[in-house]
């Protein structure tokens, strides 16, 4: 389970058991109800506010990654590019221009499944 689906497990949790106490208390101490709601109401925004803090900081992670990972993809194809104009001009030969490319090829996939697994999120 990633990072994120344990926090929303942990906020629903937390939730719900705040609740189900809510029920008791209001149910079995009717006079103490009304303070109780209070605190209920108090607790229920906290926790939002702290959960709503937590998802954003972690959406502003996954957008300065996201544009890492798009940086050193457009460095990689500069690179590459690099490698092929070498290769045309007769400066490295086939066999290291063969494995520099897969190399190449083998590091853009493996950022561009990471960044396709970004915007799933």
């Amino acid at each position: 389970m990633r990072h994120e689906e344990r926090l929303q497990m942990l906020w629903a949790v937390s939730f719900i058991i705040s609740g189900v106490v809510f029920g008791l208390a209001f149910w079995f101490t009717p006079i103490i109800g009304f303070l109780a709601v209070l605190g209920y109401i108090i607790l229920y925004v906290g926790l939002a506010f702290a959960f709503l803090m937590v998802f954003r900081g972690m959406a502003t992670l996954n957008i300065e990654l996201m544009d890492a990972l798009k940086t050193r993809k457009k460095e990689l194809e500069e690179m590459k590019r690099a490698v092929e104009k070498k290769y045309y001009k007769k400066k490295i030969d086939e066999e290291t221009f063969k494995k520099l490319m897969q190399d190449y090829e083998e590091k853009l996939t493996e950022i561009e499944v990471k960044i396709n697994n970004l915007k799933r999120i």
